[in-house]
């Protein structure tokens, strides 16, 4: 009786400790991994949201960047972390991809990680330098008829948003477009720049502050209607039916993380995107926020692991 007393108070003894550490997340600085480069659209929106979320926790959320692998290095880094809070992941559609997309991924997006927030979300653009030809979707696929395989296409990686939104493209206007693959955004738009590629379809945060400095020409936006931030750049489903790719971001934490914590940081980023200086800094980057609670992020990563499967499997991408 006295060893069953004293095996129970011990088990107390470790209950009580964790329930009060939770109640006092966050007690040091959270790790926010972001498997992208600096400078893309990604990392500056996490930038934003970890300052604001990062004030409002009382603790510093520290971003960095693990790129490679079209995002799976970070992915992977993140699943294997304690699941206590301190390490947090931004998710992009590379995410919900990389898995059925690339060969060896070490980590599943539905049992590994637990929703957090969904925090924006953003058209993809297709875009040319200035002083390209190539000045309409229609000037693009004719151009890759008469040179099959001599257009070439920058993404941030395998499985990214811009690879798969390329190869969509390419797949639905039956074209053959080259696929060059960089460690992040920023290294693929350089190269753009620098005339070593010839398209871009990124996200709208990674191009529209070079399309607003006249460094790049907007040719046209996958989402199924005008782009409010565009209105005079015509839809890529005007020349190519059914055409359409959007981009979005959210946070979420390895699983088993206690929902308490979960509760915490979902509290402190939704108060975030409700602040003005917060939404004007991600207005720049041409995305609309979302915000809720995690349930609904849940819900849509779920539909958007189908959707994006089946986008693989129309652009070819998926291994055999």
């Amino acid at each position: 009786m006295i060893k069953a007393c004293l095996f129970i108070a011990a088990i107390a003894l470790t209950i009580v400790p964790a329930a009060r550490a939770d109640e006092a997340f966050p007690t040091h600085p959270i790790r926010f991994i972001v498997p992208f480069s600096p400078g893309g659209g990604t990392d500056g929106q996490c930038r934003v949201l970890a300052e604001a979320a990062g004030k409002r926790l009382g603790q510093a959320i520290i971003v960095e960047n693990l790129a490679g692998a079209g995002g799976t290095i970070g992915f992977n880094m993140a699943a294997r972390a304690d699941p206590d809070g301190y390490t947090i992941l931004s998710a992009t559609p590379a995410f919900a991809t990389n898995p059925f997309i690339q060969k060896g991924v070490a980590y599943d997006p539905e049992k590994d990680f637990a929703p957090v927030i969904h925090a924006t979300t953003s058209p993809v653009i297709l875009v040319a330098v200035t002083e390209s030809p190539i000045h309409t979707v229609q000037d693009l696929l004719d151009a890759a008829r008469a040179h099959p395989g001599q257009i070439h296409y920058g993404s941030a990686g395998i499985g990214s948003i811009a690879h798969l939104s390329a190869a969509l493209l390419g797949a639905l206007g039956h074209v053959q477009l080259t696929h060059v693959p960089y460690r992040g955004s920023e290294p693929a738009m350089i190269d753009l720049l620098a005339g070593r590629l010839e398209i871009l379809v990124d996200n709208a945060t990674s191009v529209l502050p070079r399309i607003r400095s006249g460094q790049l020409r907007a040719i046209g936006v996958g989402t199924a209607a005008k782009y409010s931030l565009l209105p005079d750049v015509p839809t890529i489903a005007e020349t190519i039916p059914g055409y359409e790719s959007s981009s979005w971001l959210g946070v979420l934490v390895p699983a088993k993380t206690p929902r308490p914590v979960i509760d915490r940081l979902n509290a402190a980023f939704n108060d975030s995107l409700l602040d003005p200086e917060v939404r004007k800094a991600l207005a720049g980057f041409g995305t609309e926020l979302i915000a809720g609670p995690p349930e609904v992020f849940g819900v849509y990563l779920k539909a958007k692991l189908v959707e994006l499967k089946s986008v693989a499997g129309a652009a070819n991408l998926i291994p055999r």
